[in-house]
Formats: structure tokens, sequence, C-alpha cells
């Protein structure tokens, strides 16, 4: 029952980061203005810290990190890169956030095709 509910979690886990990585990749692409990318919405806020505490838990849970799971730091530096810079010229912020951001979603699809893929194929 233990092992169960751990698999039902994990599921639960990886389609929360996929959402909120999705959100964050969404939103990242739809911007326009570099003032798009240092103000952002509440929602963005909260999806990311989602993300980050989906994280947490699912690191809790599981014994061993793979090689895959520390990937989602790109993500998250992706996310903060055009916080701090104010006089930015260029569409290479615009780059780096929409193709760093997708760092947030290979994880959790990674793990997720593992899981799928590693699924016990029922014998009638």
């Amino acid at each position: 029952m233990k092992n169960k509910l751990n698999k039902g979690l994990h599921y639960l886990l990886l389609v929360v980061l996929m959402a909120s990585a999705l959100y964050v990749f969404v939103y990242y692409m739809l911007a326009d203005e570099i003032l798009d990318l240092r103000t952002l919405p509440t929602g963005f806020l909260i999806a990311v810290i989602v993300y980050i505490l989906a994280q947490l838990i699912k690191r809790f849970l599981q014994k061993k990190m793979p090689w895959y799971n520390w990937l989602y730091y790109l993500g998250l530096i992706a996310v903060i890169v055009p916080l701090p810079l104010f006089s930015v010229q260029g569409n290479w912020v615009f780059s780096v956030t929409r193709w760093g951001s997708l760092f947030l979603l290979i994880p959790p699809l990674i793990e997720f095709l593992i899981l799928v893929k590693s699924k016990p194929s029922v014998i009638r």
C-alpha cells in the first residue's frame, strides 16, 4: 500500500512540475517587452514557488537524485537573469529566458517517460 501511495504521489508531483513549467515557458514565449520579464505577475511567481516546493518534496521522497533532476537549476537561473538587468539592450535576454525555462520542463518530462516506460505490463 505504501509503495502504491508513494508512486501515486510521485506521479502527482510530476504533473504539478510539468504544469508549473509549462506556465512559466508559455509566459516567457508570450512576453513581448523587457518590462514583461522584470515585472512578473503573481501567478507566475506562485507557479515558480510551487515548482520549487514540488522539487523539494520529490527530493525528500526519493532515495537518490538522478542526474537530470539537477537541470532545473538552469531553469531557475533563467527566471532570475532578467530581474537585476535594468539597462538591457537586444534580444538575448528573451532567448535566455525562453530557452532556459525549458530546463524547468525537461527533468519532470524525462522522469515521467522513465516511469511510464518502467511500468510493468499486465499479462492476461
